[in-house]
């Protein structure tokens, strides 16, 4: 989640605040946008399978900016803070540096916040990213024509001044249509573009022996998307009398609704708010569609069924263990508050373990966007989700 203040830079002209404003951020090419990352991120590698890239760096902690459905001159659909890279400060900056699949980590809030310095307040405002999150450089271990790893080692304190000391290991993939058919167990008309990857996640423990009375830590995968005002997520329940976790913002039904065992939620990054949904009621799958880009997104994560989940919610302060599998972000563009955050996030966390020294805890999330007519993008969210498109309730 993207929190930090950013304040508008003198070089960000107001015909690009007009266009963040308006959504139309996402008809930048994948090409103008990988040339433009390159200006300050010079390990950028493209991954191509089919007419599916993405673009990705090893050093900026094995992050995914950005892919397209449809080649080079498909758009770009990640959101990435262009400020930092304008600046040239990015690489200082890499917590709050976006794209569409980031490490993170929880929780943000409570006892054992590694957002918070130990003896300052707990809120949003004094949120500040761990040194090493924000500025530690990871390692290419390997590289073929359609995975990276990269590793690299982090040094995490929470809020009690537990220090976690991690090598973290990140495999980035991209699919093949095949791949994806396979996956999904679904089968593509020939007319939609697509494009699939995953990040797979692994830290180990190369310290002491972690305990749930000093602080746990969980892997949280992030992936901030660029989004249209018709934009609205699905996130299909396990069990009936959905729960959903309010974190702030305007949660009435004028912007999330609960049918069918199903949540809706508008993401159309023009009012800040958050949500998420706790293990008990969490499927592995979520997605979102907007037909004015005819554009179906699908994310799946693996999903531990335990109940140790690091709470990231700011009026949970007192059982740190009772937080959400899934995230949802939806940002906003405000000049009075420097809000500029014309996306929103699909976000999904590991369980916390109490790792041994050397043992390890891995979490992956995969994305697949699909774009095309609409009812071949409703086969697929009838089987995926559950969800006939026709009936998204309006908001």
């Amino acid at each position: 989640m993207i929190l930090k203040k950013v304040k508008f830079c003198c070089s960000f002209s107001f015909f690009a605040i007009f266009l963040s404003l308006e959504g139309y951020a996402q008809e930048k090419t994948f090409t103008e946008v990988v040339e433009h990352l390159k200006t300050e991120v010079k390990d950028i590698i493209v991954l191509e399978k089919n007419n599916g890239l993405v673009a990705l760096s090893p050093s900026y902690q094995g992050r995914i900016f950005t892919s397209s459905t449809n080649g080079w001159q498909g758009k770009s659909r990640g959101w990435i803070n262009w400020e930092y890279i304008d600046e040239g400060t990015s690489s200082k900056n890499m917590a709050y540096l976006g794209g569409e699949s980031r490490l993170w980590f929880a929780p943000e809030f409570g006892k054992f916040s590694v957002f918070h310095k130990p003896g300052t307040p707990l809120t949003p405002k004094t949120m500040v990213a761990p040194t090493d999150l924000d500025s530690k450089p990871f390692q290419l271990i390997e590289k073929d024509s359609v995975a990276v790893t990269v590793s690299g080692v982090l040094e995490i304190k929470n809020y009690q001044d537990e220090t976690f000391n991690i090598e973290v290991h990140r495999n980035l993939r991209i699919f093949s249509k095949e791949d994806i058919e396979h996956n999904l167990d679904i089968t593509l008309h020939e007319t939609i573009d697509v494009v699939g990857f995953s990040a797979y996640t692994s830290v180990t423990n190369i310290d002491e022996d972690w305990n749930e009375d000093n602080g746990l830590i969980s892997i949280w995968e992030l992936g901030c998307n660029l989004t249209t005002a018709d934009n609205t997520l699905i996130i299909p329940l396990s069990k009936e009398q959905g729960i959903v976790t309010p974190y702030f913002g305007d949660l009435t039904s004028n912007r999330l609704q609960i049918k069918d065992d199903v949540v809706y939620f508008k993401v159309d990054a023009a009012y800040l708010n958050k949500i998420g949904i706790p293990p008990s009621h969490t499927k592995n799958v979520m997605g979102s569609y907007s037909p004015s880009m005819h554009l179906l997104n699908i994310v799946t994560f693996n999903y531990d069924e335990g109940e140790r989940y690091m709470s990231s919610d700011p009026k949970n302060l007192t059982d740190p263990y009772k937080g959400d599998v899934i995230n949802v972000f939806n940002g906003e563009v405000d000049l009075a508050e420097d809000h500029n955050w014309p996306f929103f996030e699909f976000e999904s966390s590991s369980e916390a373990k109490p790792l041994k020294h050397d043992e390890s805890l891995t979490h992956y999330q995969t994305t697949y966007h699909f774009e095309g007519d609409f009812k071949s993008l409703n086969k697929i969210s009838k089987k995926i989700l559950g969800v006939d498109l026709k009936n998204i309730p309006a908001f």
